[in-house]
């Protein structure tokens, strides 16, 4: 890691993309979990890939995402935000590089230095949302703490309802 990547930091915000389509490139298994996430926050989601995987390709068919199925142009990154999930770098610098300069979110999976976002890791359970991250440092090390605050989120529950109320 950089220098200057070791010093950014990162201003935890949860987004409302149910406005415009949001848009992943790339159609493999990394850019299924992306597309999942999104349409779990209940985004619109474009595809722009020419192959996608069994269930992508299901979810195009039933109207849950849109597909373009051909290799990514600028012109697909022009609304909601952007996550890059190829398996090739060279594309993926590409689609950072046009994102910066239209002044669009991007995310490009596994390169924070390339991306003007992160994705925490996150769970959810009932009513919250646990996210995680370690401004882009140490991924593993979020997906680890989420998943130790996962497995003892019953024992967390069961520990707070012993407390005393607070006062409004």
């Amino acid at each position: 890691m950089d220098k200057k990547h070791k010093d950014e930091k990162y201003y935890p915000v949860a987004l409302r993309l149910n406005r415009s389509f949001n848009v992943v490139v790339g159609g493999g298994q990394v850019a299924q979990r992306k597309v999942l996430g999104l349409l779990q926050a209940g985004a619109m989601v474009k595809v722009v890939s020419p192959d996608l995987t069994f269930k992508l390709r299901h979810l195009a068919e039933i109207g849950r995402i849109k597909w373009v199925a051909r290799k990514v142009r600028q012109e697909d990154l022009e609304e909601g935000l952007v996550i890059a999930a190829t398996n090739q770098a060279k594309i993926n610098n590409r689609i950072s590089l046009w994102a910066k300069k239209k002044g669009v979110l991007i995310n490009v999976v596994d390169k924070p230095a390339l991306s003007s976002f992160i994705s925490p890791a996150v769970f959810k359970q009932n009513k919250a949302v646990i996210a995680v991250n370690s401004n882009g440092r140490d991924p593993e090390f979020s997906r680890d703490l989420k998943n130790f605050l996962k497995e003892h989120w019953y024992e967390f529950l069961s520990y707070r309802r012993r407390l005393p109320k607070r006062a409004s």
